[in-house]
């Protein structure tokens, strides 16, 4: 078998595959390098790419295994990681026009990780403009291009937005994006990938170009949820130091038993045509399988989500920052991004304490109602992915529309992941959407192994992406 048939492989095969010596890391490398020059050009999901990184990087972990260095789960394998982390010797745009000052290409706990493990880093993905976005698009560099549609340009999701084309690229087996409001979930969902929100704290942001301290998450996207347990339990502080007891926990994990809780009707409302019926769908495939479903509501919620849809959820803390950290940069920011953060300074320290009490409140009543449930199951999406190209026209749809559904367990301090659930009305992925309380990724990641053992992984749920079948990809 080459290196590329192997590239395909589950993750903990691939790993195998390397310390069996069936495979090297450099192997590993060149094959996600040529995937990525048949079609990085078109799928537009790298800012910063450079093959000579990955090739040094895949010759240190070799030299590794060869020297009897085993460093963990990661080593050897392609990684791609968000245009958000500081990486030493790649500058950080976080989805602006030029690099941000130096001090932002410092490494974090994640990067650091990573690299301990001698993960090989193919490059930085593209991100909407300081991640304030789940479209996926940026006026500077434009947007990566979804491989579901061959015929019109849509939205890759963001605000990760090159994490999860860079999956089926095949240049990467696990990529890194960070998720405020659904930014990891999103384009999970859009792309028909996994995507995992770790809980808020349980990672650190150390290192991370910050939109909301409160919310912010870095997480893995991968192609099953067999893999995001893989990596999560490479880097989790919890688990890194035996990973493998971690996954062997998964081995048995059964969707027999499981109680899985609908979630509230402001989930399933407007839900663009095919979106809920897929999830219902794998929802009732479960079900036959063995899980007890029942209806789990909240007036929390609810309530959230219509503050979220009226706009009142200001993002001042990225103004704050641009005026601190880059003064001047506002003046050339995405002109829509600037009116909204312009917009925020119109309100009073008053507003902003209300709100902020109003949501600890909120948060608290839900915290204490959460159900007693396993894990709560919504579509990860409302939309199916927009067209972006060519730019359609205006309409009355917020901007935040594609966040309505993944941006209550942020505001929450949930744990949340996305897994395909099947395709909607214009054939474009559908996302399922299980979220668990704070600091339960264990229980969240064996409902989502065991539900993937009865739906199937991404590939064989959803088949390829047009843009692969048609020979435009690798995959």
């Amino acid at each position: 078998m080459n290196a590329s048939d192997i590239l395909n492989k589950p993750l903990t095969e691939i790993a195998g595959s390397l310390r069996d010596g069936a495979v090297s890391a450099a192997d590993l490398a060149e094959a996600a390098i040529a995937r990525h020059e048949a079609v990085g050009e078109t799928f537009n999901a790298y800012l910063t790419w450079n093959a000579d990184v990955p090739r040094k990087m895949a010759a240190a972990a070799d030299a590794a295994l060869a020297a009897g260095s085993d460093l963990g789960p990661l080593q050897g394998l392609p990684i791609s990681i968000k245009d958000l982390y500081g990486i030493q010797g790649f500058p950080t745009f976080a989805g602006s026009g030029k690099p941000l000052p130096e001090k932002w290409e410092a490494e974090g706990p994640v990067v650091q990780g990573i690299k301990a493990q001698l993960g090989v880093i193919t490059g930085k993905t593209h991100t909407v403009e300081f991640a304030a976005g789940g479209l996926g698009t940026n006026i500077h560099w434009g947007a990566p291009r979804n491989p579901w549609d061959a015929e019109v340009g849509r939205s890759p999701g963001g605000s990760s937005a090159g994490a999860g084309v860079s999956l089926w690229e095949g240049s990467a087996v696990a990529a890194f994006g960070s998720d405020t409001m659904g930014s990891v979930r999103i384009p999970a969902s859009t792309t028909g990938t996994v995507g995992l929100k770790i809980s808020a704290h349980r990672w650190s942001n150390a290192g991370i170009v910050p939109l909301r301290a409160r919310q912010d998450t870095p997480g893995p996207l991968t192609r099953t949820a067999a893999d995001a347990a893989f990596v999560f339990a490479a880097l989790d502080p919890a688990h890194k130091a035996n990973p493998a007891a971690f996954l062997k926990s998964m081995d048995d994990s059964d969707i027999s038993g499981l109680t899985i809780g609908i979630g509230d009707a402001s989930y399933w409302d407007g839900c663009d045509p095919g979106v809920a019926e897929a999830v219902h769908g794998a929802v009732a495939e479960l079900e036959k399988a063995g899980a007890r479903v029942v209806d789990a509501p909240s007036p929390e919620t609810a309530e959230l989500l219509e503050a979220v849809m009226r706009g009142e959820m200001l993002n001042v803390e990225l103004l704050v920052f641009l005026e601190e950290e880059l003064p001047g940069w506002i003046d050339q920011v995405d002109p829509a991004l600037r009116a909204r953060l312009e917009g925020s300074r119109h309100h009073s320290a008053v507003d902003l304490i209300r709100r902020e009490r109003w949501l600890e409140d909120l948060v608290a009543r839900r915290q204490a109602a959460f159900p007693a449930i396993d894990v709560l199951v919504a579509p990860t999406l409302c939309v199916t992915p927009p067209v972006i190209d060519p730019p359609p026209p205006a309409t009355n749809t917020p901007p935040v529309i594609l966040a309505r559904n993944t941006c209550p367990a942020n505001f929450f301090q949930q744990c949340s992941i996305s897994l395909p659930a099947g395709l909607d009305g214009e054939n474009m992925p559908v996302g399922l959407q299980f979220t668990a309380p704070g600091g339960a990724e264990e229980r969240l990641l064996r409902a989502a192994v065991a539900a993937e053992r009865v739906l199937g992984t991404c590939a064989e749920r959803l088949g390829s992406p047009p843009m692969l079948k048609s020979g435009s990809g690798q995959i």
